[in-house]
């Protein structure tokens, strides 16, 4: 490897660690002015606050916002060379009949604009995988000529590529653009971390970054799978729709930036933004009755998928069809009745706290209960305590039906 490409690639990937957060922005290229890249600069303008160390762009926009790149401390510009129609589905306005692709930049144009590294695509599991493959060796040739990484994006793509066989031909995409001569992969995640440590270690060391085509519910979902990612040996993200198109794009990238350079954990980062008292607040709206919630916090605290073991319930409304669930507001009413003391406030949550010894299960905290969400359970109460600030309720309900007040919410 040439003395250009080392230098290039220490601005993708942090020489102090190996890892990187690549922020990718080339949305308008093969899907046209979606949410997120309309205005772009002023996207990448708040995507550049947060710090990531390389931005992923199409050469017309590296032309267009060579500025945002230029200066001390400002990211690494890595640029798309390659087009496809492969992710317009039916919704799109003019959808794909069938897989193409071609170049768009060559790799001396890269270098004219000051790029870091090139990006191109590798479909495997269609009709033009042997095209396709041809077309990223000619890229990796002219890589070499002029010493500019080859970051290759390794995607099972095509009727060929099904569920039973996804994680399979995500590891032979990814062992073929090593075999072609990537420098970088951006492959996508397989769902769980040992299927994805296979997939890294069938890269034969060369550095993978994790791409974030998936949808997030939220921000700390986003986060949970950075983590994941992290522990099964990848070298840092390349995270697009999950990023440009959050409300606070800078802050997205703070937050993802601790877990992968400050190698601070999920629990680290949701109490750090912890402002206290907190409460539990509800949605009606937007509850199904999926009672996961009650699943998620028996578990979390009994150990068992027992609703009757939760410290929360939820009611169906047969006149109006619908479900409602039902929290511990904290206000504090069964401490009150508690003739022992044996109930308190957690000063630094606000959630309440049990000391066991001193309760004598008589059940004044059940009958001051406002909300009926206090049970006695073994001659014991079933209290709130907040899960010490990280609510499993919350984390769980997927309609965001429970949500923390108090939280910064991603």
């Amino acid at each position: 490897m040439g003395v250009g490409k080392r230098v290039r690639l220490s601005r993708i990937l942090d020489p102090s660690d190996g890892r990187g957060l690549v922020v990718a922005a080339d949305h308008g290229l093969m899907l046209g002015p979606i949410k997120g890249v309309i205005d772009l600069e002023s996207t990448l303008r708040k995507v550049i606050e947060g710090g990531p160390d390389a931005i992923l762009v199409s050469p017309g926009q590296a032309r267009r916002l060579r500025h945002l790149f230029a200066g001390k401390g400002a990211p690494a510009m890595l640029v798309r060379v390659d087009w496809t129609n492969a992710f317009r589905d039916k919704t799109y306005t003019l959808p794909a009949r069938g897989i193409e692709f071609c170049r768009v930049a060559n790799v001396k144009d890269a270098v004219k604009l000051g790029a870091s590294g090139v990006v191109t695509y590798l479909f495997v599991g269609f009709d033009g995988e042997d095209e396709h493959a041809s077309m990223v060796e000619e890229f990796a040739e002219e890589c070499r000529l002029w010493d500019m990484p080859l970051i290759v994006e390794p995607l099972p793509m095509g009727p060929k590529v099904t569920k039973a066989n996804y994680v399979d031909m995500v590891k032979k995409a990814v062992r073929k653009a090593v075999e072609l001569g990537a420098d970088l992969l951006k492959a996508p995640y397989t769902g769980d971390p040992y299927s994805f440590s296979e997939v890294v270690k069938d890269a034969s060391g060369v550095p993978v970054l994790v791409l974030g085509g998936y949808r997030a519910k939220s921000l700390r979902d986003s986060l949970e799978v950075i983590s994941e990612i992290l522990e099964a040996g990848a070298s840092g993200i390349v995270f697009g729709r999950n990023v440009v198109q959050h409300p606070n794009p800078s802050e997205a990238v703070r937050l993802m930036r601790a877990i992968i350079h400050e190698g601070k954990t999920v629990a680290d980062i949701v109490k750090s933004r912890l402002k206290p008292p907190l409460r539990l607040r509800v949605n009606p709206d937007s509850c199904t009755g999926c009672l996961i919630c009650l699943s998620a916090c028996s578990f979390a605290h009994e150990g068992v998928f027992q609703p009757a073991k939760a410290r929360l319930r939820i009611d169906y409304d047969e006149e109006k069809h619908s479900y409602r669930p039902y929290v511990c507001i904290l206000c504090g009413s069964c401490v009150k009745a508690c003739p022992t003391g044996a109930l308190t406030i957690d000063p630094e949550t606000g959630g309440l706290r049990l000391t066991a010894e001193l309760c004598d299960g008589c059940g004044a905290c059940v009958e001051a209960c406002p909300v009926k969400v206090v049970k006695l359970s073994d001659g014991k109460p079933l209290i709130c305590d907040l899960c010490g600030g990280l609510p499993e309720c919350v984390d769980w309900c997927p309609t965001g039906a429970i949500y923390l007040e108090g939280v910064g919410q991603g």
